[in-house]
């Protein structure tokens, strides 16, 4: 059972370390290649620049993006089944929740733009008033769900980072680390939230350089240190080969021609007195064979015997013949 465990946890490490580093790897290209607007407010604009790229560019990034957010989900629902084994079970919930409805939504949002984008274009050539006012509703409700799946992914990072220190899955620098960052932009958030409440305005810090680069790219750095921490115990477990040794050949002894003169055979598993055969591998004494088995002593034989004068031998031809033995088992 515990081999069992074993081999569990070290495929947990390993989809969680290739999924972080993939994740990370997308995602960190990604943040580079994202516009920046000076105002996402300002729905017009954003759509002008849209349409003037053809949609493409932006499209394709937001693909990748939308790729790179399912593979690192994957990656947190690794860590939290990797948690759950180890006892934090608690930890493990939140995390798994957090990270796939963020990744749900992000997906979601950044996978409808691939059917929208043409619309928004073609509308726009025709009737550049209806496709602001349409694509303003539709840009406000999209940053809305997308400001609420960070704060989801932020979730995730906290207690992630937290719970596998305390389990000793990751070094205390990288957990705190990125739990700090992750609370950092977590409250940059909530507080820019609070502030376009009054206003109405849609908010999204991420178009933001400081956030952007600030919180958005070290969490990046931070799935990466944990998919290569993750790598590194799966590849340091790994069991070695173990080198198969066949066993030498058992030369076996020759058997005694018989145990008696009686004519009857040895019993299989009697072998040589003190050797023992491949049926039974202990020693075994020597067989003694019943009495009423025993051959007819020979006249004359024993030490110091002398026939007495006129006594029979048994090899007389007038001499009448030795009785046989009584029989234990008659027939």
């Amino acid at each position: 059972m515990a081999d069992v465990m074993e081999e569990r946890i070290r495929s947990i490490e390993r989809t969680a370390g290739f999924s972080f580093v993939i994740a990370a790897t997308i995602l960190g290209t990604t943040i580079f290649l994202q516009p920046a607007f000076p105002d996402v407010n300002k729905a017009g604009a954003v759509l002008q620049a849209i349409t003037s790229a053809k949609g493409e560019a932006w499209m394709q990034i937001h693909a990748v993006m939308a790729a790179g957010f399912v593979v690192a989900a994957i990656g947190f629902c690794a860590l939290a089944f990797l948690l759950h084994l180890k006892g934090s079970s608690g930890s493990a919930s939140i995390v798994s929740t957090c990270a796939l409805l963020g990744a749900g939504v992000w997906v979601t949002f950044l996978t409808a733009e691939l059917y929208a984008y043409r619309f928004f274009a073609n509308l726009y050539g025709v009737d550049a008033g209806g496709a602001t006012m349409l694509f303003g509703t539709i840009w406000f409700w999209k940053l809305g769900a997308l400001y609420a799946g960070a704060l989801l992914f932020f979730a995730a990072v906290i207690f992630g980072g937290i719970g596998a220190v305390k389990r000793d899955l990751l070094p205390i620098w990288l957990g705190w680390g990125g739990a700090l960052v992750a609370i950092v932009g977590a409250l940059v958030y909530v507080m820019d939230f609070w502030s376009t409440t009054a206003t109405g305005a849609a908010s999204q810090p991420m178009q933001w350089p400081a956030m952007r680069y600030g919180v958005g790219l070290p969490l990046q750095f931070w799935m990466l240190g944990v998919g290569v921490v993750m790598l590194m115990e799966y590849f340091s477990s790994r069991p070695m080969t173990a080198r198969v040794t066949h066993p030498r050949p058992v030369e076996h002894l020759p058997r005694r021609a018989s145990e008696g003169t009686s004519g009857h055979a040895p019993h299989p598993q009697a072998g040589t007195a003190g050797v023992g055969t491949p049926e039974s591998p202990h020693p075994m004494p020597p067989r003694i064979p019943h009495p009423a088995f025993a051959p007819d002593p020979e006249p004359g034989s024993g030490a110091g015997h002398q026939p007495r004068p006129g006594q029979a031998t048994g090899t007389d031809p007038g001499a009448p013949k030795r009785p046989p033995p009584p029989q234990i088992f008659p027939g």
